[in-house]
């Protein structure tokens, strides 16, 4: 099962309690909006990113690209550990209780995420200059401010969460999407050869609090300062959020693990077209993920096997369009873009039987998590990561690329095995319990 950070960061116990009052009841029409503005915000951000790291490619020599990549991935992983699992925590708490609860659990998580965040980014500080030094081509100064982005970053995810449960997720896209603009005119501004590298890794904060303002504005418009706060469970919300980051890096390590094997046995060449192939894959998994987003409110304040079944109905006959024209049409595809790519026509056919397996299993992971029994995906991660490796390590020497392929495919298959009786069985006990 593929996990990402948008579907796993959540809690392992619930009761269930009153919807939120004194909001507008969601209808359907906000639901399809909703799904349809975060699937545009994914590709948008998606286009934005690949627009300026082939601005920077142009302009910058590869070492300034590659110090880059480094300081990225660093600045995801720092993301990461200071987001805690507390997303989905959030979402479900406000989404499920009163105003009172919700807006306490939201108070509760701030000074947490920041506080993490200060020792992660410090760390990873540390941790850069000790490894890479002036590798980086920048100076400490400019690292430091580059990590710093990561404070509003955590204050705007605690607002988006709020903002998820009540599914006003308009301000979320459009916070996102403002955030890759910021830094794509940066990137812009670059390429005219007026920024240098140093000065663009400073204006990350600046993209970030752009980010925060958007969210921040909407959540105290919604905000109801009238209700009575309550204090949430303080050493439950650390347990349940430790227990999702620890799925969250084994998340990590599952869909992150084909591309190295791929190099490793098959060479850098193999490696180059099974990551076109994988990216293809990659832009149909965030065609849904904003539909989950947007439906997890309501699987927390339904948790009935009809309802999960409409959602799997509706999801699947949606994104069997894309996954067909994408399979259709894979040879013109890579093709276009170079004659070598035309080898991972077979690894995107199974890549492509593979995007509604994810979705499937990502809906009942939601749903696992909205009836309170996260700690199944633990498991379910450790299980993926051990059968993905042992195929991998079967399959790429004899087949290469087509052989991770089938491995990504077998893997959710048995994710599907896995979650669907459990998931139906609770869900199916909830609902003898109402």
């Amino acid at each position: 099962m593929r996990f990402n950070l948008a579907k796993l960061s959540a809690a392992a116990e619930v009761e269930l309690v009153l919807p939120v009052s004194g909001t507008r009841t969601p209808t359907k029409r906000t639901l399809i909006s909703n799904s349809v503005v975060m699937a545009l915000a994914n590709l948008a951000g998606r286009g934005l990113g690949y627009a300026y790291i082939i601005l920077m490619a142009k302009r910058l020599e590869p070492r300034y690209l590659g110090a880059y990549a480094i300081l990225a991935t660093a600045s995801m992983l720092v993301e990461l550990v200071s987001n805690l699992g507390l997303d989905k925590i959030l979402v479900r708490e406000i989404a499920s209780g009163t105003p009172g609860v919700g807006q306490g659990y939201f108070l509760a998580a701030l000074p947490v995420r920041l506080a993490t965040a200060a020792a992660t980014a410090s760390i990873a500080w540390f941790l850069l200059l000790a490894f890479f030094g002036t590798r980086l081509l920048t100076t400490s100064l400019s690292v430091a401010v580059f990590l710093c982005a990561i404070f509003p970053i955590v204050v705007a995810r605690n607002c988006e969460a709020f903002l998820t449960a009540h599914e006003q997720l308009l301000p979320v896209a459009l916070s996102q999407v403002c955030e890759r603009v910021v830094i794509l005119i940066a990137v812009v501004i670059l390429a005219m050869g007026r920024l240098r590298f140093g000065a663009l890794l400073c204006i990350a904060p600046l993209a970030s609090s752009i980010r925060l303002l958007v969210v921040g504005y909407s959540t105290l418009r919604i905000w109801q300062g009238e209700a009575r706060l309550q204090r949430p469970q303080m050493v439950k919300f650390f347990r349940q959020s430790i227990e999702l980051l620890s799925v969250e890096v084994l998340a990590l390590v599952y869909f992150r693990s084909d591309v190295f094997l791929v190099a490793n046995m098959s060479g850098l060449q193999s490696a180059a077209v099974y990551q076109i192939s994988y990216k293809i894959f990659d832009l149909c998994i965030s065609l849904f993920s904003g539909f989950l987003q947007a439906v997890f409110p309501r699987m927390v304040r339904d948790r009935s096997r009809a309802s999960l079944l409409r959602i799997l109905a509706t999801g699947t006959s949606i994104l069997m369009v894309p996954v067909c024209l994408i399979t259709a049409g894979r040879h013109l595809i890579l093709g276009a873009l170079r004659p070598e790519y035309l080898a991972g026509s077979t690894s995107l056919v199974w890549l492509m039987l593979t995007v509604p397996l994810v979705y499937i299993t990502s809906t009942f992971a939601n749903a696992a998590i909205a009836a309170g029994h996260a700690r199944i995906l633990i498991a379910c991660a450790v299980l993926l990561i051990a059968s993905n490796f042992s195929l991998n390590l079967i399959l790429i020497p004899r087949y290469s690329i087509n052989g991770a392929a089938f491995s990504t495919f077998a893997c959710e298959m048995l994710s599907a095995i896995v979650l669907v009786p459990f998931v139906f069985k609770k869900l199916s006990f909830c609902e003898g319990e109402a």
